[in-house]
């Protein structure tokens, strides 16, 4: 996964992932953040996080713009937010 810029899973309808923020959850990422919850080693959660977007439900319209929940049948609970421009990030809420 890129530093910065915008990846695709390759969902359907999914929106494109931010992956500058989504690498604050990606081990082993230049912009990772271990005070962040974490993606499982090796798996950037670019597709599950597309598919969160997609099945979840809204829980949020907020300052911090639009966020959506979702249990994911691998990774348990995720949140994803989406930013101003239209782009994701997400992560397990439980790592």
């Amino acid at each position: 996964m890129p530093n910065q810029g915008l990846v695709d899973g390759g969902v359907k309808n999914g929106p494109k992932v931010d992956a500058g923020k989504q690498g604050k959850h990606v081990p082993s990422h230049n912009n990772n953040d271990l005070n962040k919850s974490q993606w499982p080693e090796g798996d950037d959660g670019v597709k599950a996080t597309q598919e969160a977007w997609v099945k979840g439900k809204e829980v949020n319209s907020g300052r911090n713009g639009v966020k959506k929940r979702y249990n994911h049948p691998k990774y348990g609970e995720i949140e994803v937010h989406m930013d101003s421009k239209g782009n994701i990030h997400g992560y397990p809420t439980g790592r």
